[in-house]
């Protein structure tokens, strides 16, 4: 229950930039039935306490989305959400929150080579691989 007010630690599954279709496929599948989207060669996964959906380019892992309840309750866990995702993709002191529309809030990471997007009324979070120079 402390988790979804102010979450200590995060329960979905974490799927590396470059891991292989296949590879997020298992790691997927061995959740639930895994639910195939052919827009965008998308792959979901919804339990009943959040979804996961993987975005591949030549069969490799390049985006990672997440719908997770934790810290919804009050704004200081999702937050606190927020910030235990961004270490998941890279050093915390590394990321850079660069714009605030009112809907979104797009972080990034040059260092690590990854993009965060924040969906602000929808709670739902989404990191990007950055294409190499």
């Amino acid at each position: 229950m402390i988790n979804r007010i102010f979450p200590r630690h995060l329960s979905t599954p974490h799927i590396p930039f470059g891991t292989t279709k296949g590879e997020g496929i298992s790691i997927l599948s061995s959740l639930g039935d895994v639910i195939k989207e052919d827009e965008d060669d998308c792959l979901v996964i919804h339990t009943g306490a959040w979804s996961v959906a993987i975005y591949t380019t030549t069969d490799v892992v390049t985006s990672v989305w997440f719908d997770d309840p934790a810290g919804r309750l009050l704004p200081s866990g999702k937050m606190r959400k927020v910030n235990l995702y961004l270490q998941r993709y890279g050093d915390l002191s590394n990321w850079e929150m660069r714009l605030d529309n009112g809907w979104m809030r797009y972080w990034y990471n040059e260092n690590d080579g990854a993009q965060m997007v924040y969906g602000i009324h929808k709670d739902v979070i989404r990191f990007n691989q950055l294409s190499s120079p």
